[in-house]
């Protein structure tokens, strides 16, 4: 787990909807967090999701394809920086590609994912007693990233270890409005640093379509916009 990332990756996970009268497939939360896109309610088959900077340049895109069963068949990821994950299910894993080495995944019987196996890191992924990603570490590194939610399953805390010791903490506050299921304003802490990230998205049939993600600083300033859009099929 590169060190660069940290940062980004306490953000993105913590960004998925998660309101709890939703219907999401049973595994959907989990692959949202951990490739990275917006989770999405109902018997959906395949979601295109772009991210933008404020002036229109695509900085990531992915694409996911679901069974009837709510298991992805095949995923595909770009980042501007030209990081690409690519991998399609065979039986009970995901194969393909990430960042240019090989990757398997093991899913269990129920589809989660258990191990994340390229050439140079394993990657394990431990869930709690709700089903929800609890735990993502690897023998090959010290960081680690810990998964706490509320009573009602929403994603509430992210810490992220390194040796054992903290180094970024993320909290996230939903909209009262629990048919805003994506909005949600997300506090990151990093050594002396503070970020808070708002995401406010557009719905139809309570389903977003487009985000806006704005960044501040600790004083106030706005520091970074983007804005994200998002396309879903069903079956």
């Amino acid at each position: 787990m590169k060190k660069t990332l940290l940062f980004l990756i306490a953000i993105v996970l913590l960004t998925g909807c998660d309101k709890d009268d939703a219907t999401y497939y049973p595994q959907m939360k989990n692959f949202a967090y951990l490739y990275q896109f917006e989770a999405l309610p109902g018997n959906v088959k395949t979601t295109h999701q772009t991210l933008f900077t404020a002036d229109g340049q695509q900085i990531f895109e992915v694409n996911v394809d679901f069974d009837r069963n709510g298991c992805p068949t095949h995923v595909k990821s770009v980042r501007k920086q030209g990081e690409v994950i690519d991998v399609t299910r065979d039986g009970d894993q995901l194969k393909g590609s990430e960042n240019g080495q090989d990757v398997v995944v093991t899913l269990d019987k129920n589809c989660a994912m258990v191990k994340k196996v390229t050439p140079t890191m394993t990657v394990d992924i431990a869930y709690n007693k709700q089903g929800l990603v609890e735990q993502i570490s690897s023998p090959a590194s010290d960081a680690a990233f810990h998964l706490a939610y509320n009573s009602a399953g929403e994603m509430a805390v992210l810490s992220i270890t390194q040796a054992g010791t903290e180094v970024s903490r993320a909290t996230a506050v939903r909209a009262e409005d629990k048919k805003k299921i994506s909005d949600v304003v997300t506090t990151v802490k990093r050594n002396d640093q503070i970020k808070t990230v708002s995401n406010v998205c557009k719905y139809k049939h309570d389903v977003p379509y487009y985000c806006d993600i704005i960044s501040v600083d600790a004083a106030g300033n706005v520091i970074d916009k983007q804005y994200g859009n998002i396309e879903v099929t069903y079956y």
